[in-house]
């Protein structure tokens, strides 16, 4: 069963309705309350069952802070990037713990940008594969895509004119 059905609540409560919520049912299920028996045998499972939910919601709304935070960082090292600043959007994305496709796809542009191209191809190869529907991704991928045949076909010209 679901967590927040456990508790009764939206999955859109706020920690304090959690805990609201989990200090209801703790005084209604509390074993404590329950004489010796088989109706005290069921509260302790009920109550198991309302600790591991409320246990459930607040590791979910860390989870979504954690998300959030992640999503207003990766919004400033793409400010960074636009910026020029890669040294410090470098640093930013490196103190993420998340490689999600917008992280690949940042560390990618970066590359681009510093005119590592292979390894830009291969972040953004990936933030493609993780979200095949992203346009911005297949764009960066195709851009660097070029930008390594140029690159290439500007190696064979010197390799050609050094003969």
């Amino acid at each position: 069963m679901n967590a927040y059905e456990v508790l009764n609540l939206p999955p859109s409560a706020t920690k304090s309705e959690v805990r609201s919520a989990y200090r209801a049912l703790a005084r209604r299920w509390h074993p404590d309350r329950f004489q010796e028996g088989p109706e005290r045998d069921w509260a302790n499972e009920k109550m198991a069952e309302i600790n591991a939910a409320y246990r459930a919601c607040l590791d979910d709304r860390a989870k979504s802070r954690d998300i959030e935070a992640d999503a207003r960082t990766l919004r400033r090292i793409e400010e960074l990037i636009d910026g020029g600043q890669y040294p410090v959007a470098r640093r930013m994305l490196m103190s993420i713990a998340t490689r999600c496709a917008e992280w690949n796809y940042l560390f990618g542009a970066m590359l681009l940008k510093t005119r590592d191209t292979r390894k830009a191809l291969i972040y953004l190869s990936v933030a493609v594969h993780q979200q095949p529907e992203n346009d911005k991704y297949a764009r960066a991928f195709t851009e660097a895509q070029r930008a390594q045949r140029r690159d290439d076909f500007s190696s064979f010209l010197k390799r050609v004119r050094s003969r």
